[in-house]
Formats: C-alpha cells, structure tokens, sequence
C-alpha cells in the first residue's frame, strides 16, 4: 500500500470516527444551552470583551449584547427618538456603518428588561432588535472538533502576489506560530492574531471553541488561490462569540481596504446566526447594504461568500440568506447532503464541509468540546467540520477563477458553479475539495 493510499484510508476512518462518535449531537439543544452557558461564564471572567447575555426562545437559545438594542437610522424620526429615550435608553450612531444603525444602550438592564422594552417599542412601531451574537464553530454543531489529518498539502513556495483579487477574511484572526512549510507565511500582523486560548496564561493552555477557525479558514482560501491577496480581519474571540456589530464594522472595513487597495474583493464570512423573527440582524444587513453601495459608487467589484449555517433546518441564516450574498451549504464526503447543514431556496451552492482538510495550530484541544480531545504539533494539518470550512473553498475557488482568467467575480462564480447538479434546497453541488480517497 502507498503512503498516500494509507494516508487517504487514515483520514477516511478519521471522519467516520468523528461521524459516528458526535455526528448525533447536532440535534442535542442540551448540549448547546451547556455551551451557551459556558460563554456566558467565560465572558464574566473576561472583562476586556462585550459582554453578553442569553435570550432563550422556544425554537432556539440566542447571545445576545448585554444592555443593548438596535436601530435602523432611517425608522428613527423624532417621534421614535421621544419613545426610545422614553424607555430609558440613550442613542449612539455606529460611525463604521455611516451611522446607519444606532446603538440603544441602558446600561444595567436585564435580557429580561430588554425584551420587555424591545416588545413596547415594537408595539408603537419602533422596530428596535437585539445585537445577536453569530456564533461559530461547536457552539451551533456537534461536539467534536478537528481531527488530527493524516495528509498533507505540499509546501507552498510561491508567494501570493499582490494582484487583482483579494481574499478578505472576518474570523478569530490568524495564528502567529511559524510554520516551516510555507503556508500563511507572513499572513499574521498587529490587531489580526487569534490568541487561541480559553486561558493563555494557564500552566497547560487549551484551545477555546473558535481557537484556530480563522487558520483553518485562511488555510483553505490559500490552496483554493494561492495566487491572490489573502488579509485577515480578527473581529471574533477564540471563544467564537462576536457580536453582530463588531463583524458588521470589519466586514465593511475589510472591503474598503481591499478598494483602496485597487482590488476585487471577496469577502468570507464562516460566520452566521439565525433571530427570533427570521429578519436579517440590523447590523449585518447594514453592512451588506453599505458594501454593495460602496462598490457602485466606486466602480469595484465585490462579492461577500457566506456559511450557510449548520442548524440543520430551513429557517434563514444570516448574512448568508441576504439578497446578493452567496450562501454556501454543505455535503459529506459522498456527496450527498450533510444532515447537519442549513438548507432552503436562499442556499445557492454546497460542497464538502465533511472532513475538509486544512492547515491548523499547534495546541490541545478542551476535553468539554471533544470528549476524545485531540493534540496538534508543529506543521499541524487537520480535517473541520461544517459550513465555515464549505464556504472558503468557493470564496478561494471564485478568486483563482477571476483572477487567472481576468473576469469579473460574478461571472467567475458562475463559471464555478457552471454544470454542477441541483439538490433540493442546497443549491447546486460543487466538488472543490475532492472527496478523501
């Protein structure tokens, strides 16, 4: 037997092992309030950070800021200011949205005081909403996290070259451990590492729920395009609980520096969160609206590249259900649907999000998360699991195409998608990431 032959039949029982040991905990909402929970602790011991409360809801649990609403700017006339301020609340325009949104704040306030709040506004046609909290990675999946990858990508000598297409990225940064084999070499800088850890500054340091997303995420844009501008955007702790708003101001940021730049960009987003009304987050929809603005005036070419969440069910994940966003879903390893992914006519295409092998970081994994908890060295490689991982492999492929072919990102994307088969509710099916063995 070869060495890729056994390395291929590896990673193959690893994802069966990882199916079969978590693949049922999707469906367990215990599990999930037992996350939640654990965010919530883990932020009251983290000052530094947004602090965040739980809005629980009979078809689903939700973070959400602690002391907080939202706001159109345009539904806030003088009247909608008297009831607001009324209610206790004081007005803040969020400048990195053009002070589109305004951030309601009544500091001290309950997830209980604020709903009550939120319903009398609604009910004198204030449509005030909570700033949720997309949550990524096992929050809203099964337990289990990476699994050790018995293959490896060759080493990458060539580097990405500043040309017309760049790969934006809003995640939990990148990490800053060297690697010898080149890849995201460079890629790390002020303000865009992904610190990790639950901890750092524990005697034996465990990797938090989001630690390492952002690489494997950047891992994947990289091999899909080795070619293009890769940039990073760390919006996101490594416990995986950002706030709407916080994404919402990288993700325009991130396009405006790839603008500036002289570049098209796409924008991943291995992100995203379902609301208690199925309407998109203020904040988001915000800046998906600012983004298309931004590329019309300027004449630039931009196009955002969602996960479609990994809910297994049909209610709309956003910002990947916004008009204009592409909502990537994702497959198993044959290529059929994964039970665990988002799904509805919003989705527009899926591929592999099965066992995706990637680059990763060096670190151990929190037993809480994976029960078979995991050690990663040096050079790590390892096989993800769900949406976040789907959607780079189409941001990655879409650039490449634009980029050696000289085309606009919407055509690129059609020539990506071009052929594939339909499945019901998960758009049409790509192989980007070929199926292991």
């Amino acid at each position: 037997m070869s060495v890729e032959v056994e390395q291929s039949l590896q990673d193959v029982l690893a994802v069966r092992r990882h199916t079969y040991d978590f693949g049922s905990t999707w469906t367990d909402r215990q599990w999930r309030r037992e996350v939640l929970a654990r965010a919530l602790r883990g932020r009251e011991a983290r000052r530094h950070l947004p602090q965040i409360d739980l809005l629980p809801r009979p078809e689903e649990d939700y973070l959400v800021a602690r002391g907080e609403l939202r706001l159109r700017a345009d539904a806030c006339d003088e009247r909608a200011t008297r009831l607001v301020e009324a209610a206790g609340f004081t007005v803040q325009p969020l400048d990195c949205l053009s002070g589109r949104v305004l951030r309601l704040v009544r500091s001290g306030a309950s997830v209980a005081e604020l709903e009550q709040a939120a319903e009398l506004l609604r009910g004198r046609g204030v449509p005030v909403a909570f700033n949720f909290v997309p949550p990524m990675a096992v929050v809203i999946k099964a337990q289990g996290g990476p699994e050790p990858a018995a293959r490896r990508w060759p080493p990458l000598t060539a580097p990405a070259a500043d040309g017309p297409v760049r790969v934006a990225i809003v995640d939990t940064g990148v990490t800053d451990q060297a690697r010898s084999d080149g890849w995201l070499a460079g890629l790390a800088g002020p303000g865009n590492v992904d610190p990790l850890y639950s901890d750092p500054s524990a005697a034996e340091p465990l990797l938090d729920g989001a630690g390492g997303h952002g690489t494997a995420v950047a891992g994947i844009v990289q091999h899909e395009a080795p070619g293009a501008t890769l940039s990073m955007y760390a919006a996101i702790p490594p416990d995986g609980s950002a706030l709407e708003s916080h994404i919402a101001c990288a993700m325009v940021q991130a396009v405006a520096d790839g603008f500036d730049a002289g570049q098209s960009v796409v924008l991943n987003l291995s992100l995203g969160t379902t609301t208690t009304d199925d309407t998109p987050p203020v904040a988001l929809q915000a800046a998906v609206d600012l983004i298309e603005e931004m590329a019309a005036e300027q004449g630039r070419d931009v196009l955002v590249v969602a996960a479609a969440g990994n809910y297994g069910e049909s209610r709309p994940v956003w910002p990947a259900a916004s008009r204009g966003v592409v909502a990537v879903g994702a497959l198993t390893q044959q290529l059929t649907p994964a039970p665990w992914s988002s799904r509805g006519p919003w989705v527009d295409c899926s591929v592999i999000g099965d066992g995706v092998l990637s680059v990763y970081v060096e670190g151990n994994e929190d037993p809480f998360f994976d029960t078979a908890a995991d050690s990663f060295g040096p050079d790590s490689f390892a096989l993800q699991f769900g949406t976040s991982f789907a959607a780079p492999q189409v941001a990655g492929r879409v650039a490449r195409a634009a980029q050696d072919d000289g085309i606009g990102l919407r055509h690129a994307l059609a020539r990506v998608l071009a052929g594939a088969r339909r499945l019901p509710d998960l758009g049409r099916a790509v192989q980007i990431q070929p199926p292991i063995g």
